[in-house]
């Protein structure tokens, strides 16, 4: 039996070349992981699409089982670089500590805020769907939505009579006001939905709801076809965002833009890089809160997202736990920056 020869061989957790195997181990660990998610090249995209905290619990489990009074120098070594990671690669802590502020709130009271809401529906659930107009947005973004005469009739109990619906085959929106699609090029395979939006307060904004092609995640790292179709994935999700940024470059500069839906890509990866310059991440400066949103029980991944432009200010965004999608709700609310001078509908 394998545990009597592992007594024979009497290993002593003192002994040097037990604290390389496991203090460097760990190190190594680390240090590989910090490499691969810095680059962040194809070729690793199996390991890409897995929550960057993953590795940090077993790497610092195997630098803790060589933990002694004698020998605890690497041990150390390997704790404190397992920080550094965290720090550096790991963004659901920050929003933990972040806090609004009293001058956002304010701001939010006195301005003109809009308030949007992105769901992934699970495979078209009308209740799902429903759970949105519990916090009253201004314009909902669905992803894996309801068939369209669904939407339309669920848009009048959502968002109230003067509800208008954009609805595709995998995504829609509804919104207040007056609603003007806007159709890309090839619009059958496109993994968007695009609208201009006069909302009742005079704004007008283009909004994109978006669910780029999913990856899935596998456990089966050993394998080499799942190494192959990660990155066969992640090569048709960079065409997607380059498409996404192509028509977002094409809204006008002084109209705002939000961008919302189920990126299906965890937060950090530089793919979003594309979409970087006119729009950005409003968890990153208002997010509050955990913000993992898959799975929605047990949340470990952010990759449903609300972007916008700078016309617009993002004073909170956070992700509410829902009852009938596997997906959790992202709710964000955003003041119009008076100084942008973003297009106002005028009045005949």
């Amino acid at each position: 039996m394998a545990w009597p020869l592992f007594q024979r061989i009497n290993v002593s957790r003192q002994s040097i070349w037990f604290q390389a195997v496991v203090g460097g181990g760990s190190i190594a660990l680390c240090l590989a992981a910090a490499l691969v998610f810095w680059i962040q090249p194809d070729a690793f995209a199996a390991v890409l699409v897995l929550p960057r905290w993953l590795w940090i619990l077993p790497g610092i489990a195997l630098a803790l089982v060589g933990w002694t009074r004698q020998r605890k120098r690497i041990v150390l070594v390997a704790v404190s670089l397992w920080f550094l990671y965290a720090i550096f690669f790991m963004q659901e802590w920050r929003s933990l500590f972040r806090f609004r502020t009293q001058s956002a709130q304010a701001s939010a009271e006195n301005g003109k805020t809009v308030r949007v809401v992105s769901l992934n529906c699970s495979a078209g659930d009308e209740n799902a769907a429903a759970e949105v107009g519990n916090y009253h947005p201004d314009i909902a973004l669905f992803q894996e939505t309801p068939l369209r005469p669904i939407v339309q009739r669920l848009a009048p109990r959502v968002l109230g009579p003067d509800a208008q619906v954009l609805s595709g085959s995998d995504v829609s929106l509804i919104a207040h006001g007056k609603l003007t699609p806007i159709t890309p090029g090839n619009a059958q395979s496109a993994p968007f939905g695009h609208a201009r939006i006069e909302l009742p307060s005079g704004l007008v904004v283009e909004v994109f709801t978006i669910r780029l092609h999913p990856y899935g995640i596998r456990a089966d790292l050993w394998s080499p076809s799942c190494w192959r179709e990660q990155r066969e994935n992640r090569k048709l999700q960079r065409q997607q965002f380059q498409w996404l940024a192509r028509e977002v470059a094409k809204v006008p500069a002084d109209v705002p833009v939000i961008l919302g839906g189920d990126f299906n890509l965890p937060t950090g990866d530089k793919l979003f890089r594309i979409l970087d310059g006119r729009i950005h991440d409003t968890f990153l400066t208002a997010g509050h809160g955990w913000g993992d949103t898959l799975d929605n029980d047990f949340p470990f991944i952010r990759i449903d997202q609300i972007w916008c432009d700078g016309h617009l200010q993002p004073v909170s965004t956070v992700a509410r736990k829902t009852v009938n999608s596997d997906h959790r709700m992202v709710v964000c609310d955003l003041l119009v920056t008076p100084q942008e001078k973003p297009v106002v509908s005028e009045a005949p």
